[in-house]
């Protein structure tokens, strides 16, 4: 019953943000600033109510470590679904995400998302791939801030996959911070049961990596570090709510060959 009710939400919310869909769409070019404040007003609107209906049980903390007067990078582990709406509602403006290519068929969002500046990638496309870390370069340079999942994919489960580094590489040419977040949980709404189900996800945002604290790393192990401050934030998230954690701990290291 709780799918049904979520799948008709989002039919309604499609339907009803159409008009903003084409709105947006024309302002964007004569208004940036202005179309992105708006579009992000609307996404807090009907994101919510879907949360609500799927269950979302939201803890956020580390709000302050949030950073709204210069381009950044936001690099988060991504457990499922639910990821880019929990992203898109509480980083608190629509920011440009580089997402699977395959998010492009879900009607609306992919419609936000493009006029966004989201970065659709092909990641079974070696050549697709750079060309979309390039781009997030770019935006970088020109004042947007990106958001990225290093995973490639969601993981489905607790424990996260190993980041690929590539997704580093934007951030570290553009001379921006590094903001990571940890989201846990969210894999338990739909990804465990493959139905929709209620569920605590914690969202918690990290201090910033200056540029400065990385100057003359390779980007392996830039992604190794984040990893690894990502790793060590979910397991203490995850303590503090009394759930059981490995007692030997996987070491994110670079590659022998970075």
């Amino acid at each position: 019953m709780r799918s049904i009710l979520f799948l008709l939400t989002a039919a309604l919310a499609a339907i009803v943000n159409i008009p903003s869909c084409i709105y947006w769409h024309f302002k964007h070019e004569k208004d940036q600033q202005g179309a992105y404040r708006k579009a992000t007003a609307i996404c807090h609107t009907w994101i919510r109510p879907l949360m609500r209906i799927a269950g979302v049980r939201l803890h956020k903390s580390g709000e302050e470590n949030l950073i709204d007067d210069r381009p950044v990078l936001y690099v988060g582990n991504h457990q499922g679904d639910m990821d880019i709406l929990l992203i898109m509602r509480e980083l608190e403006n629509l920011y440009s995400i580089i997402a699977k290519i395959e998010t492009k068929k879900i009607p609306i969002v992919s419609q936000w998302m493009a006029n966004a500046n989201c970065i659709f990638m092909d990641r079974g496309n070696p050549r697709h791939t750079l060309e979309s870390i390039k781009q997030a370069q770019t935006l970088l340079e020109n004042g947007r801030t990106v958001v990225v999942f290093p995973e490639g994919t969601r993981s489905q489960k607790a424990e996260m996959n190993e980041f690929k580094p590539g997704a580093f590489r934007c951030a570290v040419k553009a001379g921006v911070p590094i903001v990571p977040f940890v989201i846990d949980g969210s894999y338990k709404i739909f990804e465990q049961q493959r139905r929709l189900r209620p569920a605590d996800v914690y969202f918690h945002i990290l201090p910033a990596i200056e540029p400065e604290e990385i100057e003359g790393m390779k980007t392996p192990d830039v992604s190794a570090l984040v990893q690894q401050k990502i790793q060590d934030e979910l397991y203490r998230i995850r303590q503090e709510a009394g759930e059981p954690v490995p007692e030997e701990r996987k070491v994110w290291n670079a590659p022998q060959n970075s």
